[in-house]
């Protein structure tokens, strides 16, 4: 899992009051949204790495359920995400649990083996390369948002 949290900083006195509460989770929510659509288009667009299942990529949402209290989150829920992101240093695969060997299937046959020495993985960054580009445009957004809220008096 990846989480980005978002969090709104030195701006508590707008959360003393009724409509700079509302504006302030108008703005964090379209800055969050802006930022979740940048890393979509980060890997719609093969800039990351290429999907094979979807499941990644399904598994990136926002938590928006603390915007009242300025927080928001972006979250990369698959497990493997981490190692999408970062890469992998070389490591040894060895079986689990109560396995004596490991299994895998190729256009060449089947093969086992009592330990694998992998050599690692270079990362693929998603959400790096989303925050980048796409941090500029989620400010306009926030910025736009939080004033038009303001300004209806919402």
């Amino acid at each position: 899992m990846i989480k980005l949290s978002l969090k709104v900083e030195n701006l508590d006195f707008l959360l003393n009051t009724s409509s700079g509460r509302k504006a302030l989770s108008a703005g964090l929510t379209e800055f969050t949204l802006s930022l979740f659509r940048s890393v979509h288009k980060v890997i719609d667009e093969g800039k990351a790495f290429t999907p094979r299942t979807g499941h990644l990529q399904q598994s990136i949402r926002t938590d928006l359920t603390r915007v009242n209290e300025g927080k928001a989150e972006i979250v990369a829920d698959a497990s493997y995400a981490p190692f999408v992101e970062f890469g992998t240093r070389p490591h040894e695969i060895r079986p689990r649990r109560r396995r004596s060997s490991l299994r895998w299937a190729t256009d060449e046959g089947v093969f086992f083996a009592k330990l694998v020495h992998h050599p690692g993985s270079k990362p693929y960054p998603f959400f790096r390369p989303a925050i980048e580009e796409g941090y500029e445009e989620a400010k306009e957004s926030f910025a736009k948002t939080f004033l038009e809220a303001l300004k209806r008096g919402e």
